[in-house]
């Protein structure tokens, strides 16, 4: 394997190395099954630091071009994103003139190959985003939510009805595989942890706002009480009913309802004292209490500046190139 390390070069050792494995891959000249020297090997060789060597093939592994097992090393895998000889001529060739170019412009080769890196790296960050998968109860809800995040953080967001995670599509599972992380409110993560557990598969849950003071007030209903869920309609409410009792709120005796059937909503509350409904659906439920009766508005809609923060660190971590 042909590599060099220019110590005086502007750029990184790491990168030196990393650039050149890459390279040699995918034109062909490593080809699948090559197994590369081991850390201790190439460091000694090249006389860098080993760890620089580790960080190489650990960048290389994660862009699917080696496959590193701890006692067998590193190899090239069976597929990897290789280029012909054909184009590999070709791009060899307009690196050539390139260079030849630079060098009239009074630019080195080692300049240039410093120039053509960092504007690469530029070029990828711009191209590929990190992908969020978003899940709620309801079309609604999710469609919110995913908007908000999509403005706000300028990432692509897949939104996702959480029972289509239950029997998932074929087009749902091939989302699932596309996505990086998957997120959706505190009111879910559990159920959705069980769903996702054997996928690998980055799941956080999102606090919405104020939804600690909601908690409190739910938590401080005595236990057998009479209380009304009620959301977008009554498989929603039973979704509310269990992400409540998941953040370890039990004991209420629940009725639940939808606001797409309101007469028989009016029925399920004129009997409660308390009304514990998404915010989504607040304002058609305030017209149908009664004087005395307790409404808590749970915000399922407006996300906290944690949660933003979070994912903003989660969808800008490891990115290719970045």
């Amino acid at each position: 394997m042909d590599v060099r390390i220019e110590s005086n070069s502007p750029m990184p050792v790491h990168v030196q190395l990393e650039e050149q494995i890459r390279f040699l891959i995918l034109n062909g000249e490593l080809e699948p099954g090559t197994r590369l020297p081991t850390t201790r090997q190439l460091a000694g060789f090249l006389r860098i630091n080993r760890n620089t060597v580790l960080r190489v093939y650990h960048d290389l592994e994660k862009e699917g071009l080696v496959e590193c097992c701890r006692g067998r090393g590193c190899v090239v895998v069976e597929k990897p994103l290789a280029v012909g000889p054909s184009l590999s001529a070709q791009l060899v060739e307009i690196i050539d003139h390139a260079i030849e170019q630079g060098g009239q412009l009074g630019i080195n080769p080692e300049d240039f190959a410093t120039f053509v890196y960092a504007r690469s790296r530029q070029c990828r960050n711009v191209q590929v985003k990190r992908r969020l998968m978003f899940v709620e109860c309801e079309a609604p809800i999710v469609a919110a939510l995913a908007r908000a995040i999509q403005d706000r953080l300028d990432v692509e967001v897949v939104p996702v009805i959480l029972q289509d995670l239950r029997q998932p599509t074929p087009e749902v599972k091939e989302q699932l595989r596309e996505v990086h992380v998957v997120a959706t409110t505190f009111f879910h993560i559990q159920e959705l942890r069980r769903l996702l557990a054997k996928t690998n598969k980055e799941v956080v849950a999102l606090g919405v706002k104020p939804h600690l003071e909601n908690l409190i007030q739910v938590a401080a209903v005595p236990k057998g009480t009479l209380a009304a869920m009620v959301c977008l309609s009554e498989p929603c409410a039973l979704e509310l009913k269990q992400s409540l009792e998941d953040a370890g709120i039990k004991g209420l005796e629940a009725v639940l309802g939808g606001v797409d059937d309101l007469r028989r909503l009016a029925q399920v509350i004129r009997e409660v004292p308390v009304v514990i409904a998404s915010d989504f659906v607040a304002d058609q439920v305030r017209p149908l209490l009664r004087p005395g009766q307790q409404l808590i508005a749970l915000d399922y809609t407006t996300l906290d500046e944690g949660a933003f923060n979070l994912l903003k660190s989660l969808m800008t971590e490891d990115l290719p190139g970045a």
